[in-house]
């Protein structure tokens, strides 16, 4: 199997709070990893820790030329702009790439004038979303991808993410939602600092 991320001994902290302690975690091709755990057990730590957005004691690595998608749990988008603006701005050759399908299947055609503050979070997540599965990252990292979204928003989701790691892209996510832990080939908690296999 290809390596994606190797993660050693990796710990770190959060004001003087010890939150991650000696975590190791390999990531290769077509993988996908589920974290579960309380509020506050330092799940988003790790996802930035990986992505190279908080320090951290241990060592992380990484497969050459690796691309990353990061989402984290905060609205990504751009509120002043429209949707179709926001998705130029974060999808490369954006006309290129989109397929009206797709988009379609995302409901997203009809509300490509709308600016971003006028959609729910439902929505934003949606869009969010959109640009993560649109573009060709070997990596997806998601934070609570599936806040905000209804039954059959989540289950198509799901079905896109499913149909990328079959395709050889890898995603770690966490989530609290049960119906979205059954995607994962593997599936860890992080409970006192320490990710423990389920």
């Amino acid at each position: 199997m290809d390596m994606y991320v190797s993660i050693s001994n990796l710990s770190a902290n959060y004001k003087k709070n010890v939150i991650l302690k000696s975590i190791s975690l390999t990531v290769e091709k077509g993988q996908s990893i589920c974290i579960l755990g309380e509020n506050a057990t330092g799940k988003s730590t790790l996802l930035k820790c990986i992505c190279k957005l908080k320090k951290y004691g241990g060592e992380i690595k990484y497969k050459k030329d690796l691309k990353i998608f990061y989402l984290p749990q905060d609205n990504i988008l751009l509120d002043e702009l429209s949707v179709r603006d926001n998705l130029r701005l974060f999808i490369d050759k954006y006309d290129e790439k989109v397929d009206n399908d797709m988009r379609d299947e995302f409901s997203i055609s009809d509300i490509l004038n709308v600016k971003v503050k006028n959609c729910s979070g439902g929505t934003k997540r949606k869009i969010s979303l959109f640009i993560a599965l649109v573009q060709r990252y070997d990596l997806l990292v998601l934070d609570e991808p599936f806040v905000g979204l209804d039954a059959d928003n989540r289950r198509m989701i799901l079905q896109k993410l499913s149909e990328m790691v079959d395709n050889g892209a890898s995603i770690i996510y966490t989530t609290h939602l049960s119906d979205a832990v059954d995607m994962a080939k593997q599936k860890f908690n992080l409970k006192n600092g320490i990710l423990e296999v389920l």
